[in-house]
C-alpha cells in the first residue's frame, strides 16, 4: 500500500474515531513512523487531505452502490446500506460523512462543498434504494423516497453516536426498528 494509501487509510480511522478536526498531521506521523514533510508531500495542507478523504468515500459508496444492486430491490438492499456502517458501530466510530460534516463549518469553501457533496450523494444513494423497494411494493413509507432517506440516515448516524455509551447496542436496535417499520414483509 502507498504511503498516500496509507495516510487516506488513516485519517479515516482518526475522523471516524475522533472528527476532522480532532488530529493533526502529526498525530499521523506518528501512526505511521514517518516526518510530517512526507504527509505534506502527499497533501500539502490538510484540506488537500480533505479532499482526497472526500473523493475517496465517493468511490467507496460507489463500490456499496454496484453491491447493492446486485440484490433484489426492498429490504435486501435497505439492509446491506445499513449493515454497511456496522464496522463503525463494532469500532465505537461515527460515520466519516457525519464527522466531517460536524467539523464543516470551519472548512474553506472547497471543502465545505465536497463534503456537502458527499452527503447528498449517500442520501442519492439511499433514496434510490428506499424507491425501488418502495415500487417493488416490499418497503413502505408515506414521506418521499427523499425525506424518508434523511429519516434513515439521521437515525442511523445519531445511533453511532449513541452506541459509543453503554450499552453499546442503540445501531443494532436502531437497524431493526428501521427494518420493521419500513419492511412490508
Amino acid at each position: 500500500m502507498s504511503t498516500r494509501d496509507k495516510l487516506l487509510e488513516l485519517a479515516n480511522t482518526l475522523i471516524q474515531k475522533n472528527g476532522y478536526e480532532g488530529f493533526s498531521y502529526a498525530d499521523l506521523a506518528r501512526e505511521l513512523g514517518i516526518r510530517k514533510a512526507s504527509i505534506h508531500h502527499h497533501f500539502p495542507a490538510k484540506s488537500d487531505l480533505g479532499l482526497a478523504y472526500c473523493e475517496s468515500k465517493r468511490e467507496a459508496f460507489s463500490v456499496l452502490e454496484a453491491q447493492i444492486l446486485a440484490l433484489p430491490a426492498g429490504p435486501a438492499q435497505l439492509q446491506a446500506y445499513l449493515e454497511a456502517f456496522s464496522g463503525c458501530a463494532r469500532d465505537d466510530e461515527m460515520c466519516g460523512v457525519y464527522a466531517m460534516l460536524s467539523d464543516s463549518n470551519l472548512f474553506p469553501p472547497e471543502l465545505k462543498t465536497a463534503v456537502s457533496e458527499l452527503a447528498g450523494y449517500e442520501l442519492r444513494i439511499l433514496a434510490d434504494i428506499l424507491q425501488r423497494g418502495r415500487d417493488a411494493g416490499t418497503l413502505t413509507f408515506s414521506t418521499s423516497a427523499r425525506d424518508m432517506a434523511m429519516i434513515v440516515c439521521n437515525a442511523l448516524k445519531g445511533a453511532l453516536l449513541l452506541n459509543r455509551t453503554p450499552p453499546h447496542d442503540a445501531c443494532d436496535h436502531t437497524v431493526k426498528a428501521l427494518m420493521q417499520q419500513l419492511s412490508t414483509l
